[in-house]
C-alpha cells in the first residue's frame, strides 16, 4: 500500500467536504472547526479536531487532538472525547477515518450540550420551584410558636412605629410649610393698612366737580 497516496486522496477529500473548515498545518496535519448542530445559548463551544497521519497511515491509527476555539470543555470531557475517537479509530484500522472521526466528534459534542441544556433546565425548574415553596410555606401550613410568634409580633411592631413616625414627620414637615405660606398678623395689617390708603387714593381720584 502507497501510504503517501491514500493520504493525500483523503486529505484532498476532506478539503471537498469541509472547504471552509478545514486548516491545513503541514503536509501530514490538518484540522477541522467543528460546532455541535445545537449550541448552549450563554456559551457556545467551538472546538478543532487536529488529525497527523501516522507513517503507516491507514493501516495505524492517527494521532488525534482537540482543541478548544471557543467555549469551555474539562480536562476530563476532553479525556472522554479522545477516547471515544480513539476507539472509533481502532475499530477502522486500514481504511480512511478522517470524516469517521469528525462526524463521531460532532455527535458526541451535540450530545453533550444537549445534556448540559436540560440538565441547567431541570437544576432552574427544582430552583423556581424551592422558592415557590419556601414563599407558600410564609403563609400556610407553618408551626406557629411561642417564640416564631414574639419574633413576628416584635417585626409587626417595629414595622409600625416606624410607619407612625414616618407619618408623624411628615405631618410636622406640612405645617411648617403651612406656616411659612400663612401671612403673621403683621403682614395681614400692613396688607389691610395698603388697601386702606389705595382705596382713598381711588376715591380723590374719580371725584368730579359739579357745577
Amino acid at each position: 500500500m502507497d501510504y503517501k497516496e491514500e493520504q493525500t486522496q483523503e486529505l484532498e477529500v476532506l478539503k471537498s467536504i469541509y472547504p471552509d473548515e478545514l486548516e491545513e498545518i503541514t503536509e501530514d496535519e490538518f484540522r477541522i472547526i467543528l460546532e455541535p448542530e445545537e449550541q448552549e445559548i450563554d456559551a457556545p463551544l467551538t472546538v478543532a479536531l487536529r488529525i497527523k497521519f501516522t507513517p503507516t497511515y491507514p493501516e495505524s491509527s492517527p494521532e488525534i487532538n482537540i482543541d478548544i476555539i471557543k467555549g469551555e470543555l474539562s480536562d476530563v470531557e476532553q479525556e472522554e472525547f479522545l477516547n471515544g475517537l480513539l476507539k472509533v479509530a481502532e475499530s477502522s484500522l486500514g481504511m480512511p477515518i478522517g470524516f469517521d472521526l469528525v462526524t463521531s466528534l460532532k455527535d458526541m459534542l451535540t450530545s453533550y450540550v444537549v445534556e448540559n441544556n436540560e440538565r441547567r433546565k431541570r437544576e432552574t425548574e427544582e430552583r423556581l420551584q424551592r422558592e415557590i415553596e419556601a414563599e407558600q410555606s410564609r403563609f400556610r401550613g407553618t408551626r406557629v410558636t411561642v417564640a416564631s410568634f414574639l419574633e413576628w409580633k416584635a417585626r409587626f411592631d417595629q414595622e409600625l412605629l416606624e410607619k407612625e413616625e414616618a407619618a408623624r414627620g411628615s405631618a410636622i414637615i406640612k405645617r411648617e410649610e403651612a406656616k411659612k405660606q400663612k401671612p403673621t398678623g403683621r403682614q395681614l395689617f400692613e396688607q389691610d393698612e395698603t388697601l386702606t390708603r389705595s382705596d382713598m387714593t381711588f376715591v380723590e381720584e374719580g371725584d368730579v366737580a359739579v357745577d
